[in-house]
C-alpha cells in the first residue's frame, strides 16, 4: 500500500474519505525487499485465444491508471465483451490502484492470475477483486493483509483502510467473510498466500469465472500467458500456450536428442534440424500449420537409420 496525495476514483466508496488516504503506507518494500519495479503494461497477442490482452507486471504507482487505458484501447475483447487483464504485482499505492479500478470500471475487464505471478495486497484486495470477471489459473496465488498506516518506526492496522477496500469489494459480490478472512490474522509484517483452490472454493463471490477459462482449448494459454508474453516469436508463443502443440515439441526434442546421441554425422542432422527450423516450423503462423511440420519432421527423423 503506497501514500497517497489525492483522492481516489469518484465512483468508489473511499472518494468519502479522501481526508484519510495520504496516511496509507506502502508495504511492498517490508514485503518484498528488493523488490519494487514499477507496473509495466505490454500487449500480448495471444495465438491460441486468438486475441490481444493486455499484462501488467510491477508495483502499482501513480499514472498507471493511464497507462492501462491506453494498452486496453490495443486489447480484444472476449466473448463477453471484456479486455482480459493478466495481473503480477506486490501491490504499491493504494489511490493509484483506486485510479486504475476506475478506468477498468468504464473499459469492463476480466482480471486473471496466472501460472508463475502473484498478485499481492493492492493488486489482490484491489485490481483482482474488481474484475468484472475473475480467475486463478494453474500456480496463481492472492497475497492478503491488513491495512496499515505508518507510525514512526512503526505500523498500526487501519480499519477505515480496510473498511473501504471491503466496501469496494462488496460492491463487486465477494462476501463480508471472505474479505475479512485474513485482515485480523495478517499484518504489515505477514502475508496470507492462497491458490485457486482456497480462492475459489473457500472465498465466496472472490472468483467469478469467464468463458476463456471454461473452454479446455483456452484455459491452457490463460494459465501460460505470463510466460508465453515473455517469448518473442509466434511460433514459440503458440507452442508455450497450447497443450498439444507442447507435446509434440517435446516428443520432436526427445527423438532429436536421440538421433544426435547415435549420429555418425552430427554436423549433417544439426544442420538438417536448422534447415527445418527455418523453412518449415519457423514460416508457420497458426496451430494448424505448426502440427503439420513437427508430425513430418518427427517422421523424417524415425525413418532415419540409427
Amino acid at each position: 500500500m503506497g501514500s497517497i496525495e489525492h483522492p481516489p476514483p469518484k465512483d468508489t466508496r473511499a472518494q468519502r474519505s479522501a481526508r484519510w488516504l495520504f496516511s496509507c503506507v506502502c508495504l511492498t518494500a517490508i514485503l518484498f525487499p528488493g523488490m519494487a519495479p514499477a507496473m509495466d503494461f505490454k500487449i500480448y497477442a495471444q495465438p491460441q485465444v486468438q486475441r490481444k490482452i493486455v499484462i501488467a507486471e510491477g508495483r502499482i504507482q501513480d499514472g498507471d491508471a493511464e497507462k492501462f487505458k491506453a494498452f486496453a484501447r490495443m486489447a480484444d475483447r472476449d466473448d463477453e465483451g471484456l479486455v482480459v487483464l493478466v495481473l503480477s504485482s506486490p501491490g504499491g499505492n493504494v489511490e493509484a490502484a483506486f485510479r486504475v479500478v476506475d478506468a477498468m470500471d468504464k473499459v469492463r475487464v476480466y482480471t486473471v492470475v496466472p501460472d508463475n505471478a502473484k498478485c499481492a495486497s493492492a493488486c489482490a484486495s484491489i485490481l483482482f477483486a474488481s474484475g468484472e470477471r475473475r480467475s486463478i489459473v494453474g500456480t496463481g496465488m492472492l497475497g492478503f493483509h491488513s491495512c496499515y498506516q505508518r507510525h514512526g518506526r512503526s505500523y498500526v492496522e487501519d480499519s477505515l483502510c480496510n473498511e473501504i477496500i471491503a466496501a469496494n469489494a462488496m460492491q463487486r459480490g465477494i462476501s463480508q467473510l471472505a474479505i475479512n478472512r485474513f485482515v485480523k490474522r495478517y499484518g504489515a509484517q505477514n502475508m496470507a498466500w492462497v491458490g485457486r483452490d482456497i480462492a475459489c472454493k473457500s472465498l465466496q463471490g472472490l472468483c467469478k469465472p469467464g468463458l476463456l477459462e471454461t473452454r479446455y482449448e483456452t484455459k491452457a494459454s490463460l494459465m501460460h500467458s505470463l510466460d508465453c508474453g515473455k517469448l518473442i516469436s509466434v511460433q514459440a508463443q503458440l507452442i508455450c500456450g497450447d497443450e498439444e502443440l507442447t507435446r509434440v515439441d517435446k516428443t520432436l526434442a526427445e527423438i532429436y536428442g536421440q538421433k544426435m546421441k547415435a549420429s555418425s554425422n552430427k554436423d549433417r542432422l544439426r544442420n538438417d534440424q536448422r534447415a527445418w527450423l527455418r523453412n518449415s516450423r519457423n514460416v508457420c503462423g497458426d496451430k494448424a500449420c505448426l502440427l503439420r511440420s513437427y508430425r513430418a519432421r518427427v517422421d523424417e527423423l524415425k525413418r532415419m537409420p540409427s
